[in-house]
């Protein structure tokens, strides 16, 4: 007794805990943002220090114009979770949108800054201002390398970076008649990456190397989810078994002229072969009005509401698992097929059709219609594929479905994607460099 006594009686060493020398990334569930950072008005100049961190370590600042919902913006927040995921520091700036508490709830840095007016026009009476706080971000977060992604930020952070001497580079998502001063930008950049091969294709800049990487999909998020029908439609006031098509895209310009179209394909359908047809549209933009005032029409001639505007949402995927059909382009397009879907491609530049193994490479070419195209859309069309999609039989569009989330797991995989962004952000920071500081 007397030895066990002793036992208790001695002290366990204790061992010394160890820090981490990288910060630790913590996934914060409804964090809030960080409030607008408050700078200097004048203009900081820049000295010279030594390196601070390795050519290895990647800390890498995100800028976009707003953080609004759409496939860009998406394609970003996806980029950096997994970023994060692989122990990549990221820190993201744009001016405050309905994604900011997206990005804040990851638990990077968010800084807001007003790239763009109300009027989403590039903010040029703040040009100085935008520069120098981009700069004190840099060195604050200790950024080794600038992605961009649109060009209002993306003015703006290449000017910053180069006065800091980091590198850059840009991810095109799609192709804009850019003025001489954007294609130089461009063309200074230490990378540029393109989301579909016809970007590259028509891409302005010549004779440099272009990193081709896809949008990347989370295929568990976006899945087929059968046990959500019953409740959401009853959400929605659709009555079981009827036709749901499915339209997602900014209402505006040429997506709001796509909507009409496709709202104008579904009457008919409705008129002709399906009674019980239902219309979801998701998405805002410049004509959302116009949309609602057809609408509006169109169930005051119908006497009686099918077409649901559902506006923006995050809950894309319950909405993808409801439809018999979704219509759409690029990265929605991908969604629903991962969510097995049948995909109706119409974009911007064209039709692409009912998608299938058959035109798998087409579709992918040219971004689902969003980047290029062989033939323009039209209500007879849309209304063809429409009702082709609708009258598949049930083991063929099972079978159709599961095809179509293989091709998304396969060759979009969002972890694969990333881990091509990850060895060009490894490429550029090969040469040494030495970064600047504001005192």
């Amino acid at each position: 007794m007397r030895k066990k006594a002793e036992i208790r009686s001695k002290k366990r060493p204790v061992k010394k805990r160890i820090y981490t020398q990288k910060p630790i990334v913590q996934y914060v569930v409804n964090a809030q943002p960080p409030k607008q950072v408050v700078w200097l008005n004048k203009e900081e100049p820049n000295y010279s220090m030594q390196p601070r961190y390795s050519d290895s370590d990647l800390r890498i600042l995100m800028v976009l114009d707003q953080f609004n919902i759409g496939g860009t913006e998406t394609h970003v927040l996806t980029c950096v979770r997994e970023l994060l995921r692989n122990g990549i520091h990221v820190v993201v700036a744009g001016k405050r949108g309905e994604m900011c508490d997206a990005f804040a709830a990851l638990g990077c840095p968010v800084y807001e800054i007003n790239f763009v007016t109300n009027e989403y026009i590039i903010n040029d009476a703040d040009e100085q201002k935008i520069i120098s706080q981009l700069k004190q971000i840099m060195n604050t977060e200790g950024i080794t390398a600038v992605h961009i992604h649109q060009i209002p930020s993306g003015f703006f952070a290449a000017k910053a970076a180069d006065q800091l001497c980091i590198p850059r580079l840009w991810t095109l998502h799609m192709l804009l008649p850019f003025t001489i001063a954007e294609i130089e930008l461009i063309r200074s950049s230490a990378a540029v990456v393109c989301v579909s091969p016809s970007i590259v294709k028509q891409l302005p800049v010549k004779g440099m190397p272009v990193q081709l990487i896809p949008n990347g999909i989370d295929t568990v998020q976006f899945n087929s989810r059968s046990l959500i029908q019953s409740d959401l439609r009853e959400e929605l006031g659709i009555p079981k078994g009827a036709p749901i098509i499915m339209y997602a895209g900014r209402l505006s310009w040429e997506k709001a002229d796509i909507c009409r179209d496709i709202i104008e394909a579904c009457r008919q359908l409705k008129a002709e072969n399906y009674p019980n047809l239902n219309i979801l549209v998701t998405g805002e933009g410049r004509h959302s009005e116009g949309i609602k005032s057809l609408v509006d029409v169109i169930h005051k001639e119908a006497k009686g509401k099918f077409i649901h505007l559902l506006g923006n949402t995050f809950n894309m995927s319950s909405y993808y698992s409801i439809c018999d059909v979704f219509i759409g382009t690029g990265r929605a397009a991908l969604e629903a097929l991962a969510c097995c879907r049948p995909v109706v491609a119409v974009g911007v530049k064209g039709f692409v059709g009912l998608v299938n193994p058959g035109n798998y490479r087409y579709a992918w070419e040219t971004w689902f219609g969003d980047h290029h195209a062989d033939e323009p859309w039209s209500v007879e069309k849309l209304k063809a594929d429409i009702k082709r999609a609708l009258d598949m039989p049930v083991q063929e569009k099972m079978e159709t479905g599961w095809v179509n989330r293989n091709l998304v797991k396969e060759q979009f995989n969002f972890t694969r994607t990333t881990d091509m962004l990850v060895n060009v952000y490894a490429n550029i920071l090969k040469d040494h460099y030495a970064p600047y500081e504001v005192e």
